[in-house]
């Protein structure tokens, strides 16, 4: 009995001592964000997804991180595609070859993925108003930096060749682009963004993971976003052998 009111005596002084404080929420970038800020940011961004016909919800996970004079709230959002015809399985691809559709590529050339065949490929599927994606875009070009043509570096979304070319104009992402992607994107039943897939030289799915790993540091006074590129670079290391 003692104990409990204890614990109970506890998460009350804790309640109260966090009311207190102030609540910000902090995106990956650094920046720093109000309660209000967040809910119409994470309000803007589902609008924009219905206003294209994009039919899903948004996936959100938050840490605390409590300082002296204010809670920062760390958040994740990811956007989860849902259709009444369509349920993910990209899984079912692992230690399988992607479907030989024809896709289109920004240039206006066509391709298909055994045009990729030969060397490892990581395939990054994206679209232009996912805050996640946007966010990891620094870590992908640290890889292709890195490996250079070793890999083939391609980004798949179902936006349109003017809309990622107006993108690329503000953002520098150097991948090779499949645009107007939305058929195949269904075929392959994906749903979650951002996404990453790592072929191996056969064109075949070796490992699909979420957005690469990364955390917020201070650099100059300043926030900055750090990625943790090792798993990835353990994979792509293999599938050069």
């Amino acid at each position: 009995m003692k104990n409990t009111i204890l614990i109970l005596c506890f998460f009350l002084g804790f309640n109260l001592y966090a009311q207190d404080k102030e609540i910000m929420y902090l995106e990956k970038s650094g920046k720093i964000l109000t309660e209000s800020e967040y809910l119409k940011m994470k309000s803007g961004f589902l609008e924009k997804m219905e206003n294209e016909g994009n039919e899903g919800e948004l996936k959100e996970v938050i840490t605390d991180s409590i300082t002296k004079d204010i809670i920062y709230k760390k958040f994740s959002l990811s956007f989860i595609s849902v259709t009444t015809n369509d349920v993910e399985h990209i899984d079912s691809f692992i230690k399988k070859k992607l479907p030989l559709t024809e896709l289109q590529l920004l240039n206006a050339n066509k391709t298909k993925f055994s045009d990729f065949e030969g060397k490892p490929t990581l395939l990054n599927f994206w679209f232009t108003k996912c805050i996640p994606c946007i966010a990891e875009i620094p870590g992908l070009e640290a890889l292709k930096k890195k490996y250079g043509s070793k890999v083939n570096f391609v980004a798949v979304t179902f936006n349109n060749e003017n809309e990622v070319k107006s993108f690329l104009l503000k953002r520098e992402f150097n991948f090779e682009h499949i645009v107007d992607a939305q058929q195949f994107i269904q075929e392959i039943g994906l749903n979650t963004y951002p996404r990453n897939l790592l072929l191996d030289k056969n064109g075949i799915v070796q490992t699909i993971k979420d957005e690469i790993p990364s955390k917020i540091i201070k650099k100059n006074k300043k926030s900055e976003l750090k990625f943790d590129l090792s798993d990835y670079e353990k994979i792509i290391d293999e599938l050069l052998k």
